[in-house]
């Protein structure tokens, strides 16, 4: 009897045992119990909701004119397709002060014989009624404006620099009018003004009047200007302005007949131009500015005898770009003489510029004449 009580007690246990294994499993198995009363989710109202923020306007006008960047909105068609008008004009103590310079899109100062300096005025967005005193073209004349695809308006030239011309397919309007084969012609745009209306010799009292210059190259055929720098906006962001160094003065000295530099003024934004110790004021007594100023440095020969000829066709060339009371050294290519002005920063990436009025100088660094270039009285190698 005793050993038949063990027997069952172990298969009583052993029941047991299973029976709370199977409970584990079929636990295990069904879903869980969650107490408590259902959550309900409920949309949030629509006037409550966060507005999704509008994209940020677009600094770019949507027009703008091609050699000042500037906004060109609502501007007539017609103004915007008319040609530029480059114009020889004197910049010597003789010539000065000059007349509706200010009002020119891109000017590029150049060295000419006696190593004094004469501009390469470009009007297009302002043509004002009249600019002077007009001179004579050089035979470095057709590479420095051929990018801008249009005619070149001088007093004349001599006959070296008419074979150029005709040879480089450049159209030069002139005033003297025997200037009539090939590219050569003279035009209806010019006046010699009287000495009480200008006190100056004959030679500084020829006038032009650049909507007449407009109207001629049209009718030869030529269009709208082609845009010559890039721009950034806003203008704040350009190149130079960003990754340049701060200066206040730049200045360029050729020879003791030319020696212009430029004051940075911090609250009108832009540079202002000096000839040697003076401000640079026109005959309507409007100063003389410029939003960028570009240096460009140029190999000068002799082709003429006296005459001076900077090679503007280079390739990959030096130079600085000033914008925004900071200067940055930049690398710079002129491929051919129609080509444009390409400029990059020394890593190679395009240099902007900021929208407004732009100067060019040629500035010669080696061959016969070497200039010297000055940033806070600091000369650059």
């Amino acid at each position: 009897m005793p050993r038949l009580n063990a027997v069952i007690r172990s298969r009583r246990l052993r029941s047991r045992i299973l029976a709370a294994t199977a409970v584990v499993v079929v636990g295990g198995c069904a879903p869980a119990v969650v107490d408590g009363p259902a959550e309900t989710l409920s949309a949030i109202p629509i006037e409550d909701r966060a507005i999704v923020p509008s994209p940020p306007e677009d600094p770019r006008p949507a027009v703008i004119w091609p050699l000042t960047g500037l906004s060109a909105e609502g501007v007539p068609q017609a103004d915007l397709d008319r040609p530029a008008v480059p114009i020889k004009i004197e910049n010597t103590a003789r010539g000065r002060p000059q007349k509706g310079i200010e009002h020119a899109d891109i000017v590029f100062d150049e060295m000419i014989n006696g190593r004094c300096l004469r501009l390469v005025a470009v009007f297009h967005s302002d043509l004002p009624e009249s600019v002077g005193p007009i001179r004579s073209a050089r035979t470095q004349d057709p590479n420095i404006m051929g990018s801008f695809s249009t005619v070149l308006f001088a007093s004349g030239c001599n006959y070296q620099v008419q074979y150029t011309f005709n040879r480089l397919n450049q159209m030069l309007f002139a005033d003297d009018f025997s200037l009539t084969t090939g590219y050569l012609r003279g035009s209806d745009g010019f006046e010699r003004v009287t000495r009480d209306i200008v006190n100056k010799d004959f030679e500084f009292r020829l006038w032009g009047h650049p909507e007449v210059f407009a109207d001629e190259a049209a009718d030869v055929g030529f269009g709208p200007a082609p845009q010559q720098f890039e721009y950034t906006y806003p203008g704040s962001d350009a190149t130079a302005a960003i990754e340049g160094s701060a200066v206040g003065t730049i200045d360029i000295r050729y020879s003791s007949c030319g020696h212009p530099h430029w004051v940075w003024d911090e609250d009108g934004g832009v540079w202002n131009r000096y000839e040697f110790e003076n401000p640079l004021v026109t005959m309507d007594g409007n100063p003389v500015t410029a939003t960028n100023v570009i240096l460009l440095r140029v190999k000068v020969s002799y082709t003429q005898g006296y005459n001076p000829e900077a090679f503007v066709v280079v390739s990959n060339a030096s130079g600085f770009v000033a914008t925004g009371g900071k200067v940055i050294p930049i690398r710079w290519t002129k491929s051919s003489r129609g080509d444009l002005y390409h400029l990059t920063t020394l890593d190679g990436d395009p240099v902007y510029l900021a929208p407004g009025q732009t100067w060019v100088e040629l500035v010669p660094s080696s061959g016969a004449v070497i200039a010297t270039v000055k940033f806070d009285g600091v000369v650059q190698k």
